[in-house]
């Protein structure tokens, strides 16, 4: 009844229905290629890890400008394993 007192009885309702356009990517060959990237990698395995602020802001300080605190720790692992 808004609707009609307001003259928007025509304008509030679903707009038309248009036909999606097919898309031209061949998935297959988009997740191959993703595939291929990613193997490059290897398996593996997302670890966490909770540590002091001030040992986090310690080894930031350090490592600044040389390398990434995920290689700084992934050397110190390897170091370590011999």
């Amino acid at each position: 009844m808004a609707k009609e007192k307001l003259g928007l009885k025509n304008t509030l309702g679903l707009s038309p229905r248009v036909a999606l356009k097919k898309s031209d990517i061949d998935l297959e060959q988009t997740e191959k290629a993703v595939k291929e990237i990613h193997s490059t990698q290897g398996d593996i395995k997302r670890v966490s890890i909770d540590m002091p602020l001030e040992l986090f802001k310690a080894m930031k300080i350090k490592i600044v400008g040389t390398q990434t605190a995920r290689d700084y720790i992934l050397n110190l692992i390897k170091n370590d394993l011999g």
